[in-house]
């Protein structure tokens, strides 16, 4: 099958359910075939995946259904616009809700910790829906158009190589919850360095980490922690995985890995009780903390390498077609 049918059929399909995809790919890949007929040239296939117009216009139709919350012109913007703003809302909203515990005059227990974050998101979530629904039913009302979509030549070739591109929802979900729950947990082990601790009855806890100079590298790992969240709202807005995305993400992983490294091996943030009640040696824990690290290095450059394979498989292809045109 011809690329930029393939690149057509895996957009318009991106627009659809899950659960419809294949089915429209099959149904789609033979349409486009037929109105082909055989022994097509480039240029036929150019102006007939220009004149079934654009993927999102085409997924529209093969929806089977009006979506009318909205208006079905407009559904698909207001879907995008609700899910960066709610993204950007909540973080904002979780950065300032872990602040306030800083500024607390009484000591907070995790689970009431717990409790007024989930309360401030779920409070944020909610007006964010509204206000957005409200401001997209008002834009409907008065027929303004937002969106100001091209189909052309250029577009097509624009259009991705590979579905393998896309980033999925489900990934992009599964990052943002990873990445609260341990900004959360972060927050409890500044708050608490009995967290990571030995607790025997009738005896003191005995803590993993030195919580004076350990509280400025937990500092630090917070704005790690939420230039990752700025990184997966970037991923939300895109959608798929690009030169630009692909590098943002490689930093902030890289940036990540080789913070965990640094605080790993600042030997003198360790507890020498804790390591005392393992009957284990400075020497041995420090041999133990580089495997574990070499460990996590390897496998972050294992996933950069997958990511790039992604990434760099549809560009090198489009190249591949620009300089053939030049020749």
């Amino acid at each position: 099958m011809h690329e930029l049918i393939e690149r057509y059929i895996a957009e318009t399909v991106r627009f659809l359910r899950p659960q419809e995809r294949e089915d429209v790919r099959i149904e789609l890949a033979s349409n486009i075939l037929d109105m082909l007929g055989e022994n097509p040239n480039d240029a036929m296939v150019e102006r007939t995946l220009l004149e079934l117009g654009a993927p999102s216009t085409l997924a529209a139709k093969y929806r089977g259904r009006e979506r009318c919350l909205i208006g079905p012109n407009t559904f698909d913007f207001y879907l995008m616009v609700l899910k960066l703003v709610t993204v950007i809302v909540l973080t904002v909203t979780l950065v300032l809700t872990i602040i306030t515990f800083f500024f607390e005059p009484v000591e907070l227990s995790i689970l009431n910790m717990v409790a007024k974050t989930i309360a401030a998101l779920f409070s944020a979530a909610s007006g964010v829906f509204l206000w957005v629904t409200i401001t997209f039913t008002l834009l409907d009302y008065f027929q303004i158009n937002m969106q100001k979509e091209t189909w052309n030549l250029e577009a097509l070739y624009n259009l991705d190589a590979a579905s393998t591109k896309e980033i999925t929802k489900r990934e992009i979900y599964t990052d943002l919850i990873g990445l609260t729950l341990f900004m959360l947990f972060l927050v409890f082990v500044y708050t608490n360095s009995n967290l990571i601790a030995i607790h025997q009855r009738d005896f003191e806890p005995i803590p993993l980490f030195m919580a004076q100079p350990l509280r400025p590298f937990l500092i630090g790992w917070m704005g790690i922690t939420l230039l990752n969240f700025a990184v997966s709202m970037v991923k939300m807005l895109k959608g798929r995985w690009t030169t630009a995305v692909f590098t943002l993400n490689t930093l902030t992983e890289l940036i990540g890995i080789f913070y965990f490294i640094f605080i790993a091996t600042r030997w003198r943030l360790y507890n020498p009780e804790f390591l005392t009640f393992f009957n284990t040696t400075m020497e041995r824990h420090q041999s133990i903390v580089k495997a574990i690290a070499v460990a996590l290095l390897i496998l972050t450059l294992i996933g950069i390498g997958h990511e790039a394979s992604i990434t760099f498989r549809g560009e090198s292809r489009k190249r591949f077609h620009e300089n053939g045109e030049q020749e």
